[in-house]
């Protein structure tokens, strides 16, 4: 898989991309007040690092609604 990093609103994220497939992980903690944009801006991560648009509806979380890592379909068309 490809790995990248980036930060997004003073927020790391890495992820990683295989194929029309990405994980998002979010890096360091979040108290739950700031945790409400990070959906939006793991998205905005797949975007800027592999050029390629998530597919609406297709985030996966480990847990239900987990801001710590995500897992999307991807569309690099």
């Amino acid at each position: 898989a490809e790995r990248h990093e980036v930060t997004l609103g003073g927020i790391d994220f890495v992820v990683f991309r295989k194929g029309d497939r990405a994980e998002v992980v979010r890096l360091g903690y979040l108290g739950r007040a700031a945790r409400d944009p990070v959906p939006a801006l793991m998205e905005e991560a797949v975007l800027r690092t592999t050029g390629c648009r998530v597919r609406p509806g297709s985030r996966v979380t480990g847990l239900p609604g987990d801001t710590g890592e995500a897992r999307y379909e991807i569309d690099c068309g």
